[in-house]
């Protein structure tokens, strides 16, 4: 019987030590980094009532890409743009300094013309612009920076089309992508006395490493880009070389674009034209860098309701 008694307090012994060498598990190990591990997942966009920014409560639903043309009755230039409101448009920089001379105000010669003319119901589809406002570091860092904020004189009176789908683009929040594929629409093939020809390309992005092998490869130079390819950038290259051959041609490389669902994203804006025809890819300047001085102009009264 005592054996018994010892066998059994010996073996409540063992128990517990092998007990005090378990590892107790508490709040303050929680891996943050591993979220899904705890049935956290990421809510798209970041789309949390308390945490949605102005870009995105203004962020149509449904909409279709719409490319639009800046002109100038003074100069024989049009820029690419696009709505990110209804009487705001985002357009390169660059190319609205080639039509505007520093000694003429926008108002005076310039305004907005779409395919679709009778969205703005009057003077045979013009709205005239009220306002450029350019980036604040474009003169120290013109393709790094290369983006403006045209604001119309008057709104838009209607942003839909005969589909119910809007034509004012979405602004993409975040700093990566959640697709590999864009679309950049644009104007090329330009001859005396004729339109430019428009086009779609539908083009997957590159790492910022395949980017620099290419430009490298290509021996191009452009010292614009002074600084190399750099976090704020993207670049696109067709695989199989079909639509780029062209690249090196004049054109007006306008915004790029990416869809999800029924929704259109401004996700790049160009940065320079490389008119080296061995180069195969284009840059351009991520719109998530410049959100918080986008939001700050297009919906400046907004910002803490």
């Amino acid at each position: 019987m005592e054996n018994l008694v010892y066998l059994m307090v010996l073996g409540c012994l063992t128990l517990l030590c092998t007990a005090d060498l378990r590892k107790h598990f508490n709040i303050s190990q929680l891996n943050s980094v591993d979220t899904t591990r705890y049935h956290a997942l990421r809510l798209f966009n970041n789309d949390h009532p308390n945490r949605l920014r102005q870009a995105l409560k203004k962020c149509p639903s449904s909409n279709t890409l719409f490319p639009v043309k800046i002109f100038s009755s003074e100069e024989p230039f049009f820029c690419p743009a696009v709505f990110i409101s209804a009487d705001a448009l985002l357009a390169p920089a660059l190319c609205l300094k080639v039509m505007q001379p520093t000694e003429d105000h926008p108002s005076s010669h310039m305004f907005a013309m779409v395919e679709a003319e009778h969205v703005f119901y009057y003077e045979s589809g013009r709205r005239y612009i009220s306002k450029i406002f350019y980036h604040p570091k474009l003169d120290d860092e013109p393709a790094y920076h290369n983006v403006a904020i045209v604001k119309l004189r008057n709104p838009i009176r209607e942003t839909l089309t005969a589909n119910g789908q809007s034509i004012v683009a979405c602004l993409w929040s975040e700093p990566k992508l959640r697709s590999e594929r864009v679309f950049l629409g644009e104007w090329f093939k330009y001859q005396p006395e004729q339109n430019a020809a428009f086009r779609w390309l539908d083009l997957p992005t590159i790492s910022r490493k395949e980017c620099r092998e290419e430009l490298s490869k290509s021996k191009a130079v452009v010292p614009e880009l002074d600084r190399g390819i750099v976090e704020s950038q993207l670049c696109v290259k067709d695989n199989k070389n079909r639509t780029m051959i062209e690249f090196c041609e004049a054109r007006s490389s306008g915004p790029l674009f990416m869809t999800l669902g029924n929704t259109v994203y401004v996700v790049g804006m160009p940065t320079v034209h490389i008119d080296d025809c061995n180069v195969q890819v284009e840059v351009f300047n991520r719109v998530s860098y410049f959100l918080d001085w986008i939001e700050a102009i297009v919906w400046p009264r907004l910002e803490n309701v």
